[in-house]
C-alpha cells in the first residue's frame, strides 16, 4: 500500500517538476547566471537594427530626390495590426509607466493569474491528495509497571500512514475520504500478539449551515473567503470581461492614434505643397525686382521687401520639410479620440507614423498617404449616436461591470452577518489483526465491515457584536454608491463629449468651404496681379507680396480644415464606441492571446455607417 501511494507520488512530481537537481541537489546554477547579469549592471545583449541613418533635410534639393511608398489608411492599419504587440502611442508611456501599456499579452496575463483568474478560484474546488507516513521507535524503562503496559521496560516500533482525498463543493461542504493505517509492535504484556496492524476508513463531511455556506456565496466570494476579500467565480468572471474591455479600449486608442497620424502626415504633405508653391513664386518676384534694381536704383527697396519673402518662405518651406518636436494629433488631446493639430512637418510626421505601425524608423521611401479626406457633408441622428455611446463605450462597459461587481459583493458580505455554525459527519470502518493483509489481516476484516462507527456534531462560533461583519456590508454598499455615481459621472461626461465632436464636425465643415472660397478669392487676386505686372502695368509691390502670402496661409488653411474635418468624423465613431467597426477591425478573443483582425471591407478614414 504505501509502495502505490509513494509511486502515485513520485509520478505525480515527475509530470510536473523533472529538474530534481535544482531541488534535491541544490543546483543554483541557473540564478547564478541571471545575477552575474544583473550585478553586471543589465548589460543589453541583443541591439535592434540601427543600420539605417535617419532622414534630416540640410537642403531642399535633398529632399527632392527622395523616394517615396503610397500608402492608403486600410493598408496602414493593417500594417500596425502586423506589428501590434504593444498598443504604441506618442507620448512614451512606454518609457514613462511601462506597466501601463496595452500589450497583446494583457489578457492572457489576467487570464492566467494564478491568484484572481477564473481558473485560479476554480481551483479552490480541485480535489486535494494528502498523504502522511511516520515512523517511530521507543525505548525506554518505568519505574510502575502499570505505565509500562505490565513491565518495567518498554520496547515499541509504530509506523502511521494517512492517505486523503478531500474536495469542496459549490456548497461550501467539504467531503475527505482517508484511509488510515497504524502498526504497533511492543512488549506489553497484555497484547494479543506481539505486533498489530490496524487499518481505518473514514468518510467525512463539513458543511456550512450559515456563514460560508450556500451556492451564492460561494460562487462570489469563493470557500474560506474573509470580509471584504472576495475571489470566488462570479467576481473572477466579471474581472477577466473588464480585462477584455480594457484591451478593446487599448486597441480602439491605438488604431485612433494611426488615424491620428495618418491624418498629420497627409497635411503635412499638402502643407509643404502650399509652402514650395509660395517659395516658386516668391523666388520669380526677387528675381523680377532683382534686375531692376541693376538698372534702377529705385528698386532697391523693392528687391529687398521681394528678397524677405523669399526667405521668409524657404523658413517656412524647411519647417515644412523636417517639423518641429512638439505635440501633434493623438488621443486625449483636448479630446478623447485626439484634436488635430495641424503643425506640418514631412519628416517629423512620418517618423511618428513610422513609430506607430511599428515599421522601421528609417527607410529608403518615405510613406506618402494616398487617401484622401472626407467632402461630403454630414448630418447624425443625436438619438441614435448617443444610445449608441452609452451603449457601446468601453469605459461604461468597464464601470457597468465594477458596479455589477459591487453588487455582488455586497450580497457576499451579508454572509458575515451570521455565526459559523459547521455540521460534521464522520462514518468509518476499523479492522485490526496480526497481517496488514492477507489473512487474519486488518484489511481483511475490514472488508467485514463489523466494526462500523459514526459521529456527528456541530461547531458553533459567534463573534459578539459582528463588528467586522457589519463594517463588510457598510463598506461594500458604500463602494456600490461611488461606482453607481461615477457611472453616472461618466455617462454625462461621454454624452458632452459627443455632442463636442458632433459640433467640432459641423465647425469644421463649414470652415472647409469658407476656406475654399477664401483661397480661391486670394488665388484670383493673384493672377490678376500677376496678369498686370507680366503686360507692364503698374503693380504696388507690398500688395503683390501680400497677395502672395494670402494665397499660401488660404491654401493650408484649407487643407487643415479638410483634415480636421476628417479627424472630427472619425471622433465621432471614437465617441459613440463603434471607431473599430468603423475601420473594419473586429477582435478575436482567444485563450492564449487576443488579436485584431481586419476586413478589407472599403474605406476607414473615418466615415460613419448611420451617417447621411
Amino acid at each position: 500500500m504505501m509502495a502505490c501511494a509513494v509511486g502515485v507520488i513520485t509520478a505525480i512530481g515527475c509530470q510536473t517538476h523533472r529538474n530534481f537537481s535544482e531541488t534535491i541537489a541544490n543546483d543554483t546554477s541557473s540564478i547564478d547566471t541571471i545575477m552575474q547579469m544583473v550585478d553586471a549592471g543589465a548589460p543589453a545583449i541583443t541591439f535592434p537594427d540601427v543600420s539605417a541613418t535617419p532622414l534630416t533635410v540640410r537642403s531642399i534639393e535633398d529632399f527632392a530626390t527622395l523616394q517615396y511608398r503610397d500608402m492608403s489608411l486600410q493598408e496602414t492599419i493593417h500594417t500596425a495590426l502586423q506589428h501590434s504587440q504593444v498598443m504604441r502611442d506618442l507620448g512614451a508611456t512606454i518609457l514613462r509607466a511601462p506597466q501601463t501599456v496595452v500589450t497583446d499579452q494583457t489578457k492572457p496575463l489576467a487570464e492566467l493569474d494564478p491568484q484572481t483568474s477564473i481558473e485560479s478560484a476554480l481551483a479552490a474546488y480541485d480535489a486535494q491528495f494528502y498523504a502522511l507516513g511516520k515512523w517511530q521507535n521507543n525505548d525506554r524503562r518505568f519505574n510502575n509497571r502499570f505505565f509500562g503496559g505490565g513491565a518495567n521496560a518498554f520496547k515499541q516500533d509504530t509506523h502511521d500512514y494517512v492517505f486523503q482525498l478531500s474536495k469542496r463543493t459549490a456548497t461550501g461542504a467539504e467531503f475527505a475520504v482517508r484511509n488510515v493505517i497504524d502498526y504497533d509492535a511492543n512488549n506489553a504484556t497484555g497484547n494479543l500478539t506481539d505486533s498489530a496492524w490496524q487499518s481505518q476508513i473514514h468518510a467525512e463531511m463539513r458543511q456550512p449551515l450559515m456563514q460560508g455556506g450556500g451556492l451564492q456565496f460561494n460562487r462570489i466570494a469563493g470557500p474560506a473567503a474573509q470580509p471584504g476579500i472576495y475571489a470566488g467565480v462570479l467576481i473572477a468572471k466579471v474581472n477577466d470581461d473588464i480585462t477584455s474591455a480594457k484591451f478593446r479600449q487599448g486597441a480602439r486608442d491605438y488604431i485612433s492614434n494611426v488615424i491620428n497620424a495618418y491624418w498629420d502626415l497627409y497635411f503635412a504633405y499638402r502643407d509643404l505643397d502650399a509652402k514650395r508653391d509660395a517659395l516658386e513664386r516668391s523666388r520669380e518676384t526677387w528675381q523680377n525686382y532683382e534686375a531692376q534694381k541693376s538698372s534702377n536704383r529705385k528698386a532697391g527697396a523693392s528687391e529687398a521687401f521681394a528678397r524677405e519673402q523669399y526667405f521668409r518662405f524657404q523658413s517656412e518651406l524647411q519647417d515644412a520639410v523636417a517639423g518641429k518636436l512638439i505635440q501633434r494629433t493623438q488621443v486625449n488631446n483636448s479630446t478623447s479620440g485626439g484634436t488635430f493639430a495641424g503643425q506640418g512637418g514631412v519628416l517629423a510626421s512620418e517618423r511618428r507614423l513610422r513609430l506607430l505601425i511599428g515599421l522601421p524608423l528609417s527607410d529608403d521611401a518615405l510613406i506618402r498617404p494616398n487617401d484622401e479626406p472626407l467632402h461630403a457633408p454630414m448630418t447624425f441622428d443625436w438619438n441614435s449616436i448617443s444610445i449608441e455611446a452609452i451603449r457601446l463605450r468601453s469605459e461604461l462597459q468597464q464601470q457597468r461591470l465594477l458596479v455589477k461587481r459591487r453588487e455582488m459583493e455586497a450580497l457576499a458580505a451579508k454572509n458575515f452577518l451570521m455565526p459559523t455554525l459547521d455540521l460534521v459527519t464522520i462514518y468509518r470502518v476499523r479492522g485490526l489483526d496480526q497481517g496488514l493483509a492477507g489473512d487474519n489481516s486488518a484489511f481483511k476484516q475490514l472488508g467485514t465491515l463489523d466494526y462500523q462507527e459514526y459521529e456527528a456534531s456541530l461547531e458553533l462560533k459567534l463573534p459578539v457584536g459582528f463588528r467586522q461583519g457589519y463594517l463588510a456590508v457598510r463598506h461594500a454598499k458604500s463602494q456600490l454608491a461611488r461606482e453607481h455615481a461615477v457611472l453616472e459621472e461618466q455617462e454625462r461626461q461621454i454624452l458632452h463629449d459627443l455632442a463636442a465632436v458632433v459640433g467640432e464636425s459641423d465647425r469644421a465643415f463649414t470652415q472647409m468651404e469658407t476656406n475654399l472660397n477664401r483661397y480661391l478669392a486670394a488665388r484670383d487676386a493673384l493672377q490678376i496681379l500677376d496678369v498686370n505686372r507680366a503686360e507692364g502695368l503698374p503693380v504696388n509691390l507690398e500688395q503683390l507680396l501680400d497677395a502672395q502670402r494670402r494665397v499660401t496661409e488660404a491654401q493650408s488653411r484649407y487643407f487643415l480644415s479638410m483634415v480636421e474635418y476628417t479627424v472630427a468624423a472619425k471622433n465621432v465613431q471614437f465617441e459613440k464606441g463603434t471607431l473599430l467597426q468603423t475601420a473594419n477591425l473586429f477582435l478575436v478573443d482567444e485563450t492564449t492571446s487576443p488579436i485584431l483582425l481586419a476586413e478589407p471591407l472599403g474605406d476607414s478614414s473615418g466615415t460613419p455607417a448611420d451617417a447621411s
